[in-house]
């Protein structure tokens, strides 16, 4: 196996965020089922009540998944910072 540089990409990590950043989820959290027809139907009605909260704790999710990577670019930063300067610690070694 050859031997490669292991580096930091603070612009790697800005393409892989840029990825979900370009989603809208806001509309999702407030998006509801309605029927047209009138209600009472048990399972109809449990089926409209699964998918309304389902649209809620997706939207939630996936703004916990943005939240998260959202931190990347920092911490990629961060993690070049240190890569150079052990890299500079370590250039003079044989």
């Amino acid at each position: 196996m050859p031997a490669g540089k292991i580096t930091s990409s603070t612009a790697g990590a800005e393409a892989a965020v840029n990825e979900l950043v370009g989603i809208d989820t806001s509309g999702y959290a407030d998006q509801q089922v309605t029927f047209g027809f009138t209600t009472g139907i048990a399972g109809m009605d449990a089926g409209r009540d699964v998918t309304n909260q389902m649209f809620q704790t997706v939207s939630q999710f996936c703004a916990a998944v943005l939240g998260q990577a959202n931190k990347f670019p920092e911490l990629a930063a961060s993690i070049e910072k240190r890569d150079v300067a052990d890299g500079e610690r370590w250039g003079n070694a044989p």
